[in-house]
């Protein structure tokens, strides 16, 4: 209870500030208008530049001279008995004025229902920490522990913790059971199938494909907005996930993406589709199409184990949305890039998947078919109820 009561103050206060801060910022139903509220421009704050160069370590750390930055990962896993879930996790850094608020959304799935979670809090408030050598990023008991410059790596997070009222414990990934599960097992199952977890060993190399220009990502055809955005889409996992009374272990593959921005979209744009797929074991593709009123944006990029990246642009992207008359959210999407001889259907697999905690996107599992088969993740925003 406690818990939830420091969310919700949290949240309130951040979006009490954001509303003084920015007049063009839409608020209804208590909700941010998520895309709104990244088209304000504020001379406070740096702005992306192609000048900048992305340096690593230091880049996987917070920059907050810029407006906002996140660290985001999907998963595609797998059970040992073959059952297939999608998993996310995201920290979000949003400054307002001279305070920087840290948020993190984070949700487990399976083909039919969603388990999700937020955490808040202020570096100053000792609930969140933020390091470079070696990287970890923490939010209450939510943490990143890398044990070099960014993998291999730990990632644990979830509410089991916080259920069993002990916040404090980060969790540990072993094949051992606790001893409360020991003891407690037929309880436990009874309990309370909303409790989830996900433990994740996450393992590959430090190597990061550069979006866009170097680094320097652009989100508009002509205006000024833009970020900085690289990725590492090739990381592979074991761990274990508890859902629906039980733990299980799990393996599969992970997407890792890194932004800053303090104008992340143009006045004119409404939304966004983002893909990430992996279409081979040695070859991912990116996709993002941002939707706007009078004209939309879209890029992409094909990474190759080998490290190399090619990028795309609208001429060489052909993407259309399939919608079904009930739903808000497309239910699939048609990719085609000739020139690669790619040409797939994408579907959502569960249409639940949707985070609603202060501002609602979709963000969920897909699997595709036609040229390549696979799995992957869309996200999903600027869709009206």
């Amino acid at each position: 209870m406690i818990q939830e009561f420091k969310l919700i103050i949290t949240i309130f206060l951040l979006i009490l500030l954001s509303s003084c801060e920015q007049s063009n910022e839409k608020i209804k139903d208590g909700s941010i208008d998520v895309v709104q509220s990244l088209t304000d421009k504020n001379s406070q704050y740096a702005q992306p530049s192609r000048n900048n160069k992305i340096t690593f370590p230091k880049d996987h750390g917070a920059h907050k001279s810029y407006r906002q930055e996140w660290w985001y990962l999907t998963a595609n896993l797998v059970t040992e008995e073959g059952q297939a879930f999608g998993t996310q996790w995201t920290l979000f850094r949003r400054a307002v004025n001279d305070k920087h608020f840290y948020f993190a959304h984070a949700a487990l799935a399976d083909e039919k229902s969603q388990q999700s979670a937020l955490r808040s809090g202020r570096q100053d408030f000792k609930n969140v920490v933020i390091n470079t050598q070696p990287f970890q990023a923490d939010i209450d008991e939510w943490s990143w522990r890398s044990k070099s410059d960014f993998l291999p790596a730990k990632l644990s997070y979830g509410n089991y913790f916080a259920d069993k009222g002990f916040i404090g414990h980060k969790g540990s990934i072993t094949d051992e059971k606790d001893e409360k599960d020991e003891k407690d097992e037929k309880d436990e199952k009874a309990l309370n199938f909303s409790s989830w977890q996900v433990e994740l060993e996450l393992l590959g190399e430090d190597s990061f494909y550069l979006q866009g220009e170097q680094g320097f990502s652009q989100k508009h055809a002509s205006l000024n907005a833009a970020s900085h955005y690289y990725s590492q889409p090739f990381i592979e996992l074991s761990g274990r996930i508890f859902w629906q009374g039980k733990w299980q272990k799990v393996t599969g593959s992970a997407w890792f993406d890194r932004e800053w921005s303090s104008q992340g979209v143009a006045p004119d744009q409404q939304g966004w589709d983002w893909f990430s797929l992996h279409l081979t074991k040695d070859l991912a593709l990116m996709v993002y199409r941002i939707r706007s009123k009078t004209q939309e944006y879209i890029y992409g990029s094909l990474m190759h184990t080998d490290g190399t990246i090619e990028t795309l642009n609208d001429k060489q992207i052909n993407l259309t949305t399939q919608h079904l008359a009930q739903s808000i959210y497309p239910e699939s999407f048609k990719l085609k890039l000739a020139e690669h001889n790619i040409d797939i259907e994408v579907k959502i697999v569960n249409n639940k998947q949707i985070m609603s905690f202060g501002f609602e996107y979709f963000e969920g599992m897909v699997t595709f078919d036609g040229s390549h088969q696979g799995a992957g993740f869309v996200e999903m925003s600027g869709y009206k109820r």
